[in-house]
């Protein structure tokens, strides 16, 4: 009580003090030692061993793109984490946490790797050398540090599956912890693929911008949709470019809003956003704070370092379940609607490229699978999803460029899908008909009206009408279903139980006949007369 409530010991002394009630059974002596044993805990500390430990690293949050295109990206990469590399032999007990980049470093976003591998070969060959040595730390676990909401889901487990491999074929490893400091909310089904790529921790601040609702915890585990849990933590200074001032650690142990529960927090510095990490004269001031009268602890340390120690005083943390929201940038949904257009067009046609191919490789033996030429197109597709680009809050050049990367991804689906039929179309018809049934009902290319292949891409069984020229050149219906990823063969002739006939009149309405009924549409889709063949009776509306 008389500690105050911004005291870390305060709060220690509160959850050991609601652990004894929880023990203590006044009627039975027997639970008396056990409250006793929490107490003395409590009183055996003594004078600044309960005090709050600051881990910090070292960090470079460097935007893919946002108020500079993917070109300048390159650079920044390559300036940053020279500068990193630098420190690091000057300093050997300087870790860097490359999230899209991070100091121990920390490194998160594969991109940026694969750009300084292609554009710097010397500088990554050093970067690795430090992997190895446990200084260059690899947290992110993803492609790009994507939108948190937009993307599919399928595009959220490419995002993982494309950094973890990348990590892995790289450095030897996968990321165990996932960071996504920067993006404009969380989905609920993260939790869930976060478990199913290996990664158990999770890293963000960005909830501490929220416009009206404070976020409650610092510290908490996260619970997705399936019931999956991640250990989260939210740096209590509530950013990722910290400095190494006296007024920032003081801030980080007040404004933790999980006192008692845990004793320890992550403090990144380093300059951020447009890159520049951290800078000696930051290392310098954590030196010097490292074990003075007054301030927490401060340690350079490790995530592994820091996610240990919170798993080990995670018995008492809170769980949230559900989406994470952020109460700020909700235009990001709305803006540059081109932009997640092609996002979802562009999701859609890699999606009916595998499995168009898978097909064509279970037909035909000579048919090679295009998994170099899809790994690329994924690759521009994920890169397009960052936060700053699926989003819209970017410039106009970068606009240019992902509106350019779609187009790509358009032109080279097109043309893969096109060779996978015709590999199904020489080992299944011939010379006959081809038609594909994918989303859209494309027209069909038919060369001939012996038969027809119709091909389903969606994960469900589909009975639909298709239209196809006959053989005097008019244009027919057939009604036909299709397993699920799979095709059917529409043989000829084919004689529908009653002829359709499909009339367009000058006045651009749309007369349909069946042999049953015949109706009317006008040029907006209005139906305007429906009329029984049989009787002659009519029905307008």
């Amino acid at each position: 009580q008389l500690l105050g409530e911004e005291n870390q010991r305060s709060f220690q002394a509160l959850y050991t003090a609601n652990q004894m009630v929880n023990v203590c059974d006044v009627t039975d002596p027997s639970t008396f030692p056990a409250a006793r044993d929490l107490a003395a805990a409590i009183f055996s500390q003594r004078n600044g061993e309960s005090q709050h430990t600051i881990h910090a690293m070292g960090h470079c949050h460097i935007d893919s793109a946002w108020l500079w295109p993917y070109e300048e990206t390159i650079r920044k990469c390559g300036r940053s984490w020279v500068t990193v590399v630098h420190l690091m032999e000057h300093n050997p007990e300087l870790t860097f946490a490359c999230s899209q980049l991070g100091l121990i470093p920390v490194l998160r976003q594969a991109q940026q790797f694969e750009w300084v591998r292609s554009w710097y070969p010397g500088l990554y060959a050093r970067i690795r050398d430090f992997v190895a040595k446990g200084q260059f730390i690899p947290v992110g676990g993803t492609w790009v540090e994507m939108d948190g909401n937009l993307p599919s889901g399928e595009s959220m487990v490419r995002q993982f599956l494309q950094g973890q491999r990348f990590f892995q074929e790289q450095f030897g490893r996968i990321c165990s912890e996932f960071w996504l400091p920067d993006t404009f909310g969380y989905s609920a089904q993260l939790p869930q693929l976060m478990h199913g790529c290996g990664i158990r921790r999770f890293l963000t601040q960005k909830l501490s911008w929220n416009l009206v609702n404070s976020f409650p915890h610092h510290t908490f585990f996260w619970e997705g949709i399936d019931g999956s849990q991640v250990l989260t933590h939210f740096p209590p200074g509530d950013s990722y470019g910290m400095h190494g001032r006296v007024e920032e650690m003081l801030k980080t142990v007040k404004n933790n809003k999980d006192k008692g529960r845990v004793n320890h927090s992550a403090f990144l510095f380093g300059f951020g956003d447009g890159g520049g990490g951290p800078t000696q004269k930051m290392l310098d001031r954590m030196k010097r704070m490292s074990n003075t009268d007054g301030l927490p602890r401060v340690q350079i340390s490790t995530p592994d370092q820091l996610f240990s120690v919170l798993e080990k005083e995670s018995s008492q943390l809170c769980t949230w379940v559900g989406e994470l929201f952020l109460e700020l940038h909700n235009g990001t949904y709305t803006t540059q609607a081109q932009i997640k257009k092609g996002n979802r067009e562009c999701e859609r046609i890699l999606h009916d490229v595998e499995v168009l191919s898978t097909l064509a490789v279970a037909q035909d033996s000579v048919f090679q699978y295009p998994a170099s030429q899809l790994q690329r197109l994924w690759r521009l597709l994920l890169l397009n999803q960052f936060h700053d680009v699926l989003p819209g809050s970017c410039i106009q050049l970068v606009v240019e460029d992902a509106l350019q990367y779609y187009a790509e991804i358009r032109r080279a689906g097109a043309q893969l899908q096109e060779e996978a039929v015709q590999s199904m179309c020489r080992d299944l018809l011939q010379e006959e008909a081809v038609q594909s049934l994918c989303r859209d009902l494309l027209q069909p290319k038919a060369r001939s009206t012996q038969s027809t292949l119709v091909l389903n891409t969606l994960a469900w069984e589909r009975t639909e009408v298709i239209s196809r020229p006959g053989p005097d050149g008019t244009e027919t219906l057939a009604l036909v279903t299709v397993p699920s990823m799979g095709y059917a063969l529409v043989q000829e002739p084919f004689v529908p139980p009653q002829p359709v006939a499909v009339r367009k009149q000058e006045d651009g309405s749309i007369i349909m006949e069946n042999g049953v009924i015949a109706v009317c549409l006008d040029t907006m889709g209005h139906l305007t007369s429906l009329r029984l063949l049989d009787s002659g009776r009519s029905v307008s509306p």
